[in-house]
């Protein structure tokens, strides 16, 4: 039970913020140079997204992860819990740094990245375990690989076995290094199609067909099924039943890509949570993907939509 009440979703992932500034060129080594336009953007890595693409939606959200005691921390909070996301177990850490990133964009258009480390690297097993304990009455968990890849399935592993929740994991950035091995506990891997041809040795513009790479990823992982977004193409799902299905895009004009993956996993589990089935949340889920990417941000305003501007929006297609 969270403090708002029943909690339907728990989401086990990071929260970072992102520092971006414009510079006449790219500097050069021990250089340093000016900077303008500097500002922290408003979007918190993808357990902060998915978890506020969930609030606006009306589902009752959960979120487990550990910031420090840092302003990046602080906006994490405040973001989520302005969602009506619970916080309680967004674990504070003295000993750990918020995550940022800082993007430096040059007159060409050109940006290089530096990505800081996750502070879910200092996470503990016993602090997911205690936070899922609290939340037990959850249906579906959602975790992902922007934190530690390790922890994130151990941490499906435990929701699953343990406490008997739908499992959905997002894994992106794939793992540089070692195997996943075998993930039975995972329900949904949730993975857009590049990452899914490299997940079976594919190259990236290989014409494999979509579902024979969904098979040849729950034959490698034994997954229950795979959700697949595709782009402009729409998005794939492999069901655990063995049907498979595409949905087709919905033609909008797009503002800003960044987050629709995240919001898309964000529609799926609120379909299931409000008892629709798989294709069903799915097809819905696609819908919102493309309500979204019409929209600015992610976090931000407008950002991700709540449930009536998406209902809107929707019944505006179906005229």
């Amino acid at each position: 039970m969270g403090k708002y009440g029943t909690i339907d979703v728990v989401v086990l992932n990071s929260h970072g913020v992102g520092q971006v500034c414009h510079v006449k060129r790219l500097p050069r080594r021990g250089e340093t140079m000016e900077a303008w336009n500097w500002r922290v953007e408003e979007d918190g890595g993808k357990g902060c997204t998915v978890s506020v693409a969930l609030g606006r939606l009306g589902i009752s959200t959960g979120y487990i992860g550990k910031v420090g005691y840092d302003p990046w921390g602080d906006m994490g909070d405040k973001w989520m819990t302005d969602a009506g996301v619970d916080t309680t177990f967004m674990y504070r850490d003295h000993s750990v740094s918020t995550g940022t990133g800082l993007i430096m964009v040059d007159e060409d258009g050109l940006n290089t990245i530096v990505d800081g480390d996750s502070a879910c690297a200092a996470l503990t097993m016993e602090e997911v375990r205690a936070a899922l304990e609290a939340m037990k009455e959850a249906k579906i968990m959602i975790t992902g690989f922007g934190m530690p890849w390790q922890k994130s399935l151990a941490g499906a592993k435990m929701a699953k076995e343990d406490f008997g929740m739908q499992t959905f994991c997002n894994t992106s950035p794939l793992p540089a290094e070692g195997e996943m091995g075998d993930l039975s506990y995972l329900d949904y891997m949730v993975l857009n199609d590049v990452e899914g041809r490299v997940l079976v040795g594919l190259p990236e513009d290989s014409t494999v067909p979509n579902e024979e790479i969904c098979h040849s990823i729950v034959n490698k992982y034994h997954c229950g099924g795979v959700i697949m977004t595709c782009g402009e193409k729409g998005s794939v799902v492999l069901d655990k039943d063995g049907s498979f299905w595409a949905i087709a895009p919905t033609r909008v004009e797009a503002v800003d890509t960044i987050g629709a993956g995240d919001g898309y996993l964000a529609a799926t589990a609120a379909g299931v949570i409000r008892g629709k089935s798989l294709r069903e949340a799915t097809e819905w889920a696609s819908k919102y993907g493309a309500f979204k990417v019409t929209r600015k941000g992610t976090v931000g305003k407008p950002g991700y939509p709540y449930l009536n501007e998406v209902e809107d929006f929707i019944s505006l297609l179906d005229k």
